[in-house]
């Protein structure tokens, strides 16, 4: 586990080698909302968005206090980058 200072500099799983900054990217380029879910309560919002460099993201945010953060991003699958392609296709 890195330290709390560094941690700012990876979202979630480090397997994936998702950095924040690729989830703001993604987050600031129009993302697609996909779903909401509860979990114990709490609203969390799946959106699917595209880094600069093309890598396709699925990410869980949620509202806490007044910041929204991030719960968890990862590279989509092939059944997800096609419904990613199609929203887009359609204007989504």
């Amino acid at each position: 586990m890195k330290k709390a200072d560094n941690l700012r500099h990876i979202v979630v799983f480090d397997w994936d080698r998702i950095k924040a900054p690729e989830v703001e990217e993604a987050l600031s380029r129009d993302p697609v909302l996909i779903y909401e879910q509860d979990a114990d309560g709490e609203a969390r919002y799946v959106y699917y968005g595209e880094t600069a460099r093309s890598r396709l993201l699925a990410i869980i945010l949620t509202e806490r206090g007044h910041k929204i953060r991030a719960i968890t991003a990862y590279d989509l699958d092939a059944g997800q980058k096609r419904d990613y392609l199609e929203r887009r296709a359609r204007g989504e």
